[in-house]
């Protein structure tokens, strides 16, 4: 009798120090996590002021370098808002609005000067001016109190979520919306090529939170571990998915698995950056094995960026068809420098995938359609989106010419069937 007793009260007691084991671990991953949205917001406050001078020196010039900077700095910054927000379990109106004026406002400052006089060019960047002021006040008094990274889970979903919170995210949804109507409004074809993506969906089958789990820790058996929780894409998401976050002792972050066929759509994770540089060609390696491993097999090496600590790449699909790259489906995956290992991916726009049509492709005779001294390097074929929102088949071709005793280098896109050029662009 006293052996049970004692078996019944050491059973008690292990299952007692199991629990607390496991909710003291729960509790330090919650708390990392805490601090990850805490460095985000706070990211994404600081760059979204750096946005706002940006903006504004664009105000400054006609043409000329400084006006070459701003705007690059306009493209880089709205990219670093988009990448420190993605994590946040944000209103998904507020994030879907805030998202789309980001990106217009990134392509407008890269494209802009190329599709408007410089008059119009102006006047679309001082109304941005006004409105990414007043979104970064407005930011500031909804994010006033989420920096300390002393917030619980509850709390965090309390402040960021629309229903719940005191802050009237619904109305900043509003505000934006109303932003990117007067800044950058849709042309009717754009506007209808809109329509018909929100009404895409992906046909592949569903697949339950255990195989996307179970995909997870395939693909990355080095962070899947320690999962916090996994909960479904909030309704109105373009295509619904399961977001998986997880921590380790020193990776914090999450992935999204589409719940229709099973794909990454997104993945970021957080860690300490570490010594020591591999060559970026064995990086690169690294970096398309993930990728054919991930189902991602018809993607080519576009081009690579890298800071301090990591290097980021850009695929590109290439349809069957003619072979052509199509330059808007692409995935832009972040790798660490240290070791070659996968910290983050985006392949929303490759999921999207653009609807392609054929169409005749008439042979053009370089040498009278440029200039004499214009030289043609390379030709390939590429799907591009023209200024009416449309798939259009182009020959992207590499050319170079003389500048004053320099040599400048530009990409120049023809539409197949027409001869329009569609862009072109001038390289560093």
């Amino acid at each position: 009798m006293k052996k049970i007793v004692f078996l019944a009260v050491f059973a008690i007691v292990s299952l007692s120090a199991y629990s607390y084991t496991t909710a003291t671990q729960n509790k330090d991953l919650q708390n990392a996590l805490s601090v990850q949205y805490a460095k985000n917001i706070s990211d994404a406050s600081s760059k979204l002021q750096e946005l706002d001078v940006a903006v504004k020196k664009t105000l400054l010039f006609d043409e000329g370098q400084g006006d070459l900077e701003a705007r690059e700095d306009i493209w880089r910054l709205s990219s670093d808002i988009q990448q420190s927000v993605a994590s946040l379990p944000l209103d998904q109106q507020f994030s879907t609005m805030w998202m789309n004026y980001l990106g217009r406002l990134g392509k407008f400052s890269k494209e802009g000067d190329e599709r408007t006089d410089a008059t119009e060019f102006h006047k679309v960047m001082d109304r941005a001016s006004q409105n990414i002021e007043s979104l970064s006040d407005q930011w500031s008094i909804a994010t006033a109190d989420m920096a300390s990274g002393n917030l619980s889970m509850t709390e965090w979903q309390e402040r960021l979520d629309g229903e719940k919170a005191t802050f009237d995210w619904k109305g900043l949804s509003a505000s934006i919306q109303q932003y990117t109507e007067s800044d950058f409004p849709l042309t009717a074809s754009e506007s209808d090529a809109l329509k018909k993506k929100e009404l895409k969906h992906i046909k592949d089958p569903k697949v339950t939170k255990e195989e996307a789990l179970s995909k997870f820790k395939k693909l990355f058996p080095d962070v899947s571990n320690q999962v916090i929780d996994t909960t479904d894409s909030k309704p109105g998401a373009a295509y619904p998915f399961y977001h998986i976050r997880f921590a380790d002792q020193d990776s914090i972050g999450y992935i999204d698995i589409t719940q229709k066929g099973g794909h990454i759509l997104s993945f970021l994770t957080e860690r300490p950056a570490g010594g020591g540089t591999m060559e970026l060609e064995s990086v690169r390696k690294r970096v398309e094995t993930f990728l054919k491993d991930s189902g991602y097999t018809d993607v080519v090496y576009e081009e690579v960026r890298e800071n301090d600590t990591a290097f980021h790449f850009v695929y590109t699909r290439v349809e069957p068809m003619h072979k052509a790259k199509v330059l808007s489906d692409t995935i832009q995956i972040k790798a660490a420098k240290e070791d070659g290992r996968i910290l983050g991916l985006n392949a929303a726009e490759y999921i999207r995938k653009e609807q392609l049509k054929d169409q005749p492709m008439i042979k053009i005779n370089w040498g009278t359609f440029f200039h004499n001294n214009v030289k043609v390097n390379n030709q390939e074929l590429v799907y591009v989106e023209n200024e009416h929102g449309i798939q259009r088949l182009a020959y992207s071709l590499t050319v170079t010419l003389e500048e004053n005793g320099e040599i400048g280098t530009y990409i120049v896109l023809v539409d197949t069937e027409t001869k329009d050029v569609i862009r072109t662009e001038k390289q560093a």
